[in-house]
């Protein structure tokens, strides 16, 4: 009993730290993929929910463009509506429900499988790794797919447990959701599943109830073929550089074999494991783990879970390797291995174990503040300014730095929809073309003059712009009115 009010005092403790940033201001890392989901909540509540046509900001008029199924982004609209207002802070609590889902099934799982006290310690260390503290707060949509794909794992255990078609058809509709918001996370639970089955001796059982599973099939393709027809529609601006329609781009998922040979790609997925997933002292918990693995129960789950996330990487090798949000599903079988090595240490010393985790914690939530919770001074900045002066309504180019042309930051900030065009692109046949085919009204440069562009014919003929000096950056931003003759 005392063990028991000890776990939900930590576990109580653990969540509400996460508090300590919950600000208003969207924050790195990666926050170019929190502000395109920011983005899609903020057009649904002025917009409406529609599921099938949500907007990015980048795009100009036309901003139609699917992503993953907007499920999440839903939801935290209708909290939006029950509040009465966009509210940053808000959609950080709704993402960190779809956390607290994805945790409450993890636990279950790991009862089921290893045990309640295995369960309660790799919960409590689930929360204290470096991409669970931060991402279970960002404005980000992976945790939601977690929840439903732990969901999916959790009713298929206890369906072969118990042979009960309700619980497989529990897991088939959580399967749904999952393989629409993000497949990848999803997909390799199928090596540690069957294997459970087998070593259950319900494999025969489970291959009868595979037409529960035949939903996430029609409705991946159905998802699949009206992206390709909603991204397919988007208007031809391959004068902008690097600009694509997001249609078949199997190659970003992917990557290339060239990636898989060269040593960098894994060098820096080899950090992200040690510092991110498990952390420094929780990378020693987990080798610790290790020890005496064979007399785990169920262990072939944990091993073919593990597979399953090798072939996951491998598979999706280039999303792995540019966005480190990809490694949140190896957070769960890291933080079973890593309790294990916890409490294989001094074990006749409970308060030893204690002692331990607070260690991990001290020793991650130290990394979380240096390197994460970073807001871009110079995006809001501008994003400001241009707010502020440029109408609720106007179609805006922006242009700074290496700002790639799907980019989010500023326009986001500047609640603006537009085009980002990076300063090495800029060229007036572009600028002209978005004015006349696009209908920008506004250009919103920031960095060095024009002029040492080869801009100087193309600038006489707009009025002078309006500028403003930054404090964030060294170089003004000017502001150019299109339309003005």
């Amino acid at each position: 009993m005392k063990h028991r009010y000890c776990f939900l005092g930590a576990l109580i403790f653990l969540l509400a730290l996460r508090f300590l940033h919950f600000g208003t201001a969207i924050d790195a890392p990666h926050d170019w993929r929190q502000c395109d989901t920011a983005y899609y909540i903020r057009d649904f509540y002025e917009n409406g929910i529609d599921l099938l046509h949500p907007a990015v900001c980048w795009m100009g008029a036309s901003d139609k463009l699917a992503l993953e199924f907007p499920l999440p982004e839903a939801i935290a609209t209708l909290a939006y509506q029950c509040t009465g207002g966009e509210s940053i802070p808000l959609a950080r609590a709704v993402f960190l429900c779809f956390f607290m889902v994805a945790l409450f099934y993890f636990y279950k799982i790991v009862c089921l499988l290893f045990g309640k006290q295995l369960a309660q310690w790799a919960t409590l260390v689930y929360l204290v790794l470096p991409l669970s503290i931060y991402y279970s707060r960002a404005v980000h949509i992976d945790f939601s797919a977690v929840a439903s794909a732990h969901a999916m794992v959790y009713y298929f255990l206890l369906g072969v447990q118990e042979k009960r078609r309700r619980y497989m058809a529990a897991s088939g509709l959580a399967a749904v959701f999952v393989f629409l918001i993000k497949p990848p996370y999803a997909f390799y639970f199928s090596l540690p599943m069957l294997a459970y089955a087998a070593s259950s001796k319900q494999l025969k059982w489970v291959l009868r109830q595979a037409f529960w599973y035949l939903p996430v099939v029609v409705a991946f393709w159905l998802w699949q073929k009206h992206v390709n027809a909603i991204n397919g529609a988007a208007p031809n601006l391959d004068y902008i550089l690097h600009y694509r329609k997001m249609t078949q781009h199997a190659g970003w998922y992917f990557g290339t074999l060239q990636q898989r040979l060269s040593l960098y790609p894994w060098w820096i997925l080899l950090q992200r494991g040690v510092l991110e997933v498990a952390g420094a002292v929780g990378f020693v918990f987990f080798l610790l783990g290790w020890r005496g693995f064979q007399a785990l129960p169920n262990r072939h789950f944990l091993l073919f879970w593990m597979l399953g996330l090798a072939l996951y990487v491998l598979l999706f090798f280039n999303l792995n390797f540019v966005h480190n949000y990809y490694q949140i599903p190896l957070l769960a079988p890291v933080a079973v291995l890593a309790a294990r090595g916890i409490r294989s240490i001094s074990p006749s010393r409970p308060w030893m174990k204690w002692l331990l985790l607070g260690l991990l914690l001290l020793a991650n939530w130290m990394y979380c503040e240096k390197y994460y919770y970073e807001v871009a001074a110079d995006h809001v900045e501008i994003g400001t300014l241009i707010r502020e002066n440029t109408p609720d309504t106007a179609l805006v180019i922006v242009s700074y730095n290496t700002m790639d042309c799907r980019n989010p930051k500023i326009l986001y900030r500047a609640r603006r929809r537009g085009w980002s065009v990076e300063e090495a692109a800029i060229k007036p046949e572009v600028i002209r073309r978005l004015q006349q085919e696009q209908r920008a009204r506004y250009w919103a440069y920031a960095g060095p003059p024009l002029e040492q562009k080869g801009m100087e014919d193309y600038l006489k003929t707009l009025p002078p712009p309006r500028v403003f000096n930054l404090n964030s950056i060294s170089q003004p931003l000017y502001i150019f009115d299109l339309t003005t003759k």
